[in-house]
């Protein structure tokens, strides 16, 4: 499970579902609301951003703070490196990618019907989300999503050996 809790910016959607994903609470900042409503939030949270100037900004407000590429796998692997985050989806802890609520895992008989027929005759168990409806399966999406957690984690072994470029607000800087 992933204790640590972020904030991701407008530049960053598919990282926070993945962060969501593997149980991080992740609150997503819609692309409408300025810097300054992110920094208000960012007080209990860890920034995560791929924007330089915000990153300076959260700096200069004592703000933990990391820096994060583009590329999904660089910015899971430098999560994972500097944050802790654990690059395993567990299913009874993952979190709804789309609304942040924890998944329940549940089994085919507990499904609301409206499902493709194939889907319930292949699955025996289903991930939901109380909140908003939303129903997953172990399907194909599943295991890409292993493969890339795979190169993810190829990817933080190089980082561990070049020192990675995390930067946080703390004055830890990795």
């Amino acid at each position: 499970m992933c204790d640590t809790k972020f904030l991701v910016d407008s530049m960053s959607g598919k990282l926070a579902r993945w962060l969501r994903i593997l149980g991080c609470d992740t609150e997503y900042v819609d692309p409408s609301e300025g810097d300054s409503l992110i920094l208000r939030l960012s007080t209990s949270r860890i920034l995560v951003t791929r924007d330089r100037e915000l990153v300076k900004r959260a700096i200069n407000h004592g703000i933990r703070v990391v820096s994060v590429p583009e590329r999904l796998e660089e910015a899971l692997a430098i999560l994972s490196a500097s944050e802790g985050v654990r690059l395993k989806i567990e299913p009874k802890k993952s979190r709804c990618p789309f609304c942040n609520t924890k998944l329940n895992l549940v089994r085919r008989a507990h499904v609301v019907k409206g499902l493709p027929r194939e889907v319930l005759r292949s699955h025996i168990k289903f991930l939901v989300c109380t909140s908003c409806g939303n129903v997953f399966w172990f399907g194909t999406h599943y295991w890409n999503m292993l493969r890339t957690l795979s190169e993810v984690k190829k990817k933080k072994g190089s980082l561990r050996f070049s020192g990675g470029p995390v930067m946080t607000g703390d004055g830890n800087d990795s």
